[in-house]
């Protein structure tokens, strides 16, 4: 016969009351979560876990998370393989997911209408999916429904988390990667594509961002140009004319993953002139582009880490009733083709 610990041994091992164990072990109340953590560890480590999991499955309660992101590509799915991770632990407690892919067209507010308006128990959300409808986000405040926000953040918008990169110093370190103090001069091009607002805010932060660390360093001999190649109408030919008449050595920042649509003139560049490329993602065009040397460096964002802790975070919220941090930023991660095996 297996020996299950007492609560009153669970208290004693965990240096707390015997009222905190049960309100860590019935869900009732606050705890601190150090707290909460090393009295459900104890527990499962002498077997009284299996009678809460008991408890739960006898009740049958199953919570629903809504997950709504942005156009299908592999950053996204990414992403969405680490909400999966964060089902399959919790899936004895009843978590489950749906997904929705937002279209970018006249059918975009509906979608999420529809969304909002479904009986979910949490929401994961990324906030690029909502482009110019974020005043949706009110319909979630009204219904006191948790809803985390990843990749991208809207200050002050009732989400219970953010996660995802601090964009401003993610910036600081593509300026860091692109700063060459052995050369006497050198130039810098800033290139951006057009963005929803809530993007275009993230690439601002990040160009504040790579502009402070040169402003910061008194480094001077980098001469700092900005272009935006669909605002400002240039193609990417014509791009590559651009830096192809300066006579100084010339770097690339890259602020979002679109480092991919210059893919033919970066090859050609490279070719013939010193040059440095730092861009954002492990999306497959860019991977290309980063094992045959036309991109140094990526910012990787970790997608997957992202939606684990989107998961692990609605469960903290909605079954332990405990606080989870306003802010979880992800590390600002390098690669490059030395390393980018073990990233993927």
């Amino acid at each position: 016969m297996v020996n299950r610990i007492t609560i009153k041994e669970i208290a004693r091992k965990a240096d707390v009351s015997i009222g905190t164990v049960d309100r860590v072990l019935h869900n009732r109340g606050r705890v601190a979560e150090a707290t909460r953590d090393k009295v459900l560890k104890i527990a499962k480590e002498g077997n009284y876990s299996s009678n809460v999991m008991a408890r739960h499955l006898k009740l049958n309660k199953t919570y629903r998370i809504s997950v709504i992101l942005p156009e299908e590509n592999n950053y996204w799915l990414m992403l969405k393989e680490g909400i999966e991770e964060g089902c399959a632990e919790f899936a004895q407690m009843g978590f489950t997911a749906g997904y929705c892919f937002v279209s970018n067209d006249g059918s975009q507010a509906m979608q999420l209408n529809q969304i909002l308006d479904s009986d979910a128990d949490g929401f994961i959300i990324a906030p690029s999916a909502f482009h110019q409808q974020t005043d949706l986000l009110c319909k979630l405040r009204e219904k006191g429904k948790p809803y985390v926000f990843v990749d991208s953040n809207i200050i002050d918008a009732g989400q219970l988390t953010f996660i995802g990169q601090d964009s401003y110093r993610s910036g600081v370190l593509g300026a860091s990667l692109l700063h060459d103090k052995y050369l006497s001069d050198y130039e810098i091009y800033i290139t951006t594509f057009s963005e929803s607002d809530i993007k275009e805010q993230i690439i601002k932060n990040r160009i504040e961002g790579f502009r402070s660390y040169f402003d910061e360093n008194e480094i001077k001999h980098a001469n700092i140009h900005e272009v935006n190649l669909e605002k400002d109408q240039i193609t990417a030919d014509d791009f590559l004319n651009v830096l192809l008449k300066h006579e100084n050595p010339v770097h690339l920042f890259i602020p979002n993953s679109k480092t991919y649509k210059l893919a033919e003139q970066l090859i050609q560049f490279k070719e013939t002139n010193r040059l440095r490329v730092v861009g954002y993602d492990l999306l497959q065009s860019n991977l290309r582009l980063l094992n045959c040397g036309a991109i140094d460096y990526l910012i990787h964002q970790k997608p997957k880490m992202q939606g684990y802790l989107g998961m692990q975070s609605l469960y903290k919220n909605i079954v332990l009733k405990t606080d989870v941090p306003l802010h979880q930023f992800m590390p600002l991660d390098i690669i490059n083709k030395e390393n980018v095996m073990y990233c993927q």
